[in-house]
């Protein structure tokens, strides 16, 4: 406990430091509407749509009995019996939900796959506020119809740390299917206080111009691989930036993706993120 503790003021540390306002280039707003689903012509009902209440579309402002709030949208042609993956995205200090969205932009591109996605208020880095924020995923499944064995979290910055700490914490109350954190504040020395997790596949997303976490993203991507029993040997760059650990075990795959741009700069390969998550990548 007291190196969880003392790990957790260092973080608080690098998110005053890793401060930002994020708001980046416009974004089109086609990206930030709900898309619809082509749903499968055969599939069994998995949800029995009176019991998930959960509204069509875009819903705003929900807040969890722990006192965590987002956002959340679903595909416009939502059907309420059918299993949906569900992407969870963690938000950069003093972001809100709805910054944060337009900021990593997903919203179209998720809902066209079949996921439901949310968008996590920021809460100030602490042990309290991580386990506020884990309260999300199981609140989104008693309202919407959620695959429990299809859970995944993303977030940049001060979201990147704590899609990092719900994986790792043992007090986090929902561990997810994979994780993609981008520009986390976190390096090898904070990570190796840790156990590791169970093997999951782990997508490490960090631009190579962040001045302000410059290194981590490589370190946090050597401390997955050598947890999910991957060699420390990558292959090449491919067209995303992304270099894979070799010879890890079936289902936790797990890649170093880096690119031009400062600590501020979402990575925007989001059609990598979303086929990474549906485990195709």
């Amino acid at each position: 406990m007291v190196k969880i503790i003392l790990s957790f003021v260092a973080l608080f540390i690098f998110a005053i430091i890793g401060f930002f306002v994020f708001l980046g280039p416009p974004i089109d707003p086609a990206l930030l509407k709900p898309a619809q689903f082509k749903y499968p012509l055969t599939s069994h009902a998995s949800c029995i749509a009176s019991e998930k209440l959960g509204a069509t579309g875009l819903t705003n402002d929900i807040e969890t009995e722990a006192d965590a709030g987002y956002n959340l949208r679903t595909p416009v042609n939502y059907n309420a019996t059918f299993a949906h993956p569900l992407i969870v995205v963690y938000a950069p200090a003093g972001t809100s939900s709805s910054k944060s969205e337009r900021h990593v932009h997903l919203t179209q591109q998720a809902t066209e796959a079949g996921f439901v996605i949310a968008y996590a208020n920021n809460l100030r880095m602490s042990l309290k506020a991580i386990k506020k924020l884990s309260s999300i995923p199981t609140d989104i499944q008693k309202k919407w119809c959620i695959d429990s064995s299809r859970i995944y979290y993303t977030g940049h910055s001060d979201g990147g740390t704590i899609t990092n700490a719900l994986t790792f914490l043992p007090s986090s109350t929902f561990k997810p299917t994979a994780i993609a954190p981008s520009a986390a504040g976190m390096d090898g020395e904070s990570l190796k206080q840790y156990d590791c997790p169970t093997p999951l596949p782990v997508m490490v997303f960090h631009n190579a111009n962040d001045s302000h976490f410059e290194g981590f993203g490589r370190q946090a991507a050597d401390w997955w691989a050598a947890c999910n029993q991957c060699s420390n040997i990558l292959s090449q760059v491919d067209e995303n930036g992304c270099r894979a650990y070799q010879t890890c075990p079936e289902k936790s795959a797990t890649f170093y993706c880096e690119a031009p741009g400062s600590h501020s700069t979402w990575p925007n390969k989001n059609p990598a993120l979303i086929e990474f998550f549906n485990g195709n990548y």
